[in-house]
């Protein structure tokens, strides 16, 4: 598999091509953790700790069921419910770090493999709203990384309805990601986001540079989504009212995926 924790150096973009068009990009990074593995990987870098405060952190409070529970036993209960055996799972997570003690993660993607072979997905998904869901996939087979799809079950965007499904695409190797999710909208392609990026070790003088490079990533990315509303707003994109999920804050494929002229269930 060669999969280990790595930093991702890329760009995050979005598409918006329905009522108006809208586009943005910036360059990040994001962070790949094995989560058996961050002791070790605290050790060898005095940049990192896991559960403290650093200059790059990983919290377990900022994942899984959010109240200071290793999210790996999260992670084994949901691949119970799915019928897969939880012993020599591999579970890594790609998301934003805390820099200085912030984060704000709009999306995390969970990467379980079983005998080097990805059995599950997992978006856990945020908004500006403190509301979070997380998307389940369970893989027939490992080619249904790149084409997958679910209703769409959190309010997110201030800007997009609630009517809709996501069709998501993503691969993970040693030395790139992709993750690609379009939004589908009364069954017309409205938005597409994607982040992109390229491996890099994780040690302590890439993590010392990415600092360096973009100082306030964490602080970035949540004035980036504000900002980029208020330009949706100043072209009169319009504006729908925040609810509250009617749904549990975990969903499953067989429960939520549509076929291709769907646009709801």
């Amino acid at each position: 598999m060669g999969i280990e924790s790595s930093i991702f150096n890329g760009i995050v973009s979005h598409s918006r091509l329905l009522p108006k068009v809208h586009n943005f990009s910036y360059k990040v990074y994001s962070m790949l953790f094995n989560i058996d593995e961050l002791e070790t990987t605290q050790k060898e870098c005095k940049f990192f700790s896991y559960n403290k405060f650093n200059l790059f952190s990983f919290y377990y409070k900022d994942h899984g069921e959010k109240d200071g529970s290793n999210p790996k036993e999260w992670i084994l209960k949901i691949a119970k419910k799915e019928g897969i055996n939880p012993l020599g799972l591999k579970i890594f997570c790609l998301c934003y770090p805390r820099v200085l003690g912030y984060v704000f993660n709009p999306i995390s993607v969970w990467f379980i493999y079983s005998k080097n072979t990805l059995r599950m997905i997992i978006y856990e998904v945020r908004n500006t709203f403190g509301e979070d869901h997380s998307y389940v996939f369970n893989l027939i087979n490992e080619s249904e990384k790149l084409n997958h799809k679910s209703k769409k079950l959190l309010h997110v965007s201030p800007f997009i309805n609630m009517d809709g499904r996501y069709e998501f695409s993503t691969d993970l190797s040693s030395d790139q990601v992709k993750v690609i999710i379009k939004e589908i909208s009364n069954n017309k392609h409205l938005l597409t986001a994607s982040f992109i990026g390229k491996a890099k070790s994780f040690n302590d003088k890439n993590l010392f540079l990415n600092f360096i490079l973009y100082p306030m990533l964490t602080f970035k990315v949540i004035f980036g989504i504000h900002y980029q509303a208020l330009i949706l707003w100043l072209k009169n994109i319009k504006y729908v009212k925040h609810k509250k999920s009617k749904y549990n804050k975990i969903s499953y494929k067989k429960e939520y995926t549509l076929r291709d002229d769907e646009s709801d269930i």
